[in-house]
């Protein structure tokens, strides 16, 4: 597991944490399997904390410009570039995750080459993350996930 890497993670973790309002992966349709959302991936002491993107990016500026109007910072939300595109990361929806869900690493040119982002944009998200986490320790809920359930209940299979 490479941290600043892309990851999806497996329906198994989905199905163990339906309640704990995450990003569902997209079902597959009759174009095939989807492997969405792709998540950027950080890690701390045990965990992985996986923060999934979007490519609806004028839906997020439009949601970031309301949430700043509100609380004047709002870190629930970045916007960087992967592969080239504009993307939103979702910090508000980050989830901890075990080695054992992570399904694959996100790859481009036939499987070949690891989607990465800069290390300034890389350096940005893990040091909000850091700070949402530090909050939510804290008791100040930022995330849209229910981490602290998942933490417990990966903590009683470590």
């Amino acid at each position: 597991m490479n941290k600043g890497s892309f990851y999806f993670i497996k329906d198994k973790y989905y199905e163990r944490f339906s309640d704990c309002n995450l990003m569902g992966n997209k079902n597959a349709d009759e174009k095939g399997v989807h492997g969405r959302p792709c998540f950027y991936c950080f890690k701390t002491e045990g965990y992985y904390w996986m923060v999934p993107i979007s490519s609806k990016t004028e839906k997020y500026e439009e949601l970031k410009k309301k949430k700043e109007k509100r609380y004047k910072k709002y870190d629930g939300l970045r916007f960087g570039y992967v592969n080239g595109e504009k993307r939103a990361f979702l910090i508000q929806n980050v989830c901890p995750v075990s080695e054992e869900y992570i399904d694959c690493q996100y790859m481009i040119e036939n499987n070949t080459i690891p989607v990465t982002i800069n290390s300034k944009l890389s350096a940005e998200i893990n040091g909000i993350v850091r700070k949402v986490i530090r909050l939510n320790e804290r008791g100040i809920k930022i995330v849209l996930t229910n981490i602290d359930y998942i933490l417990n209940e990966l903590n009683k299979t470590v």
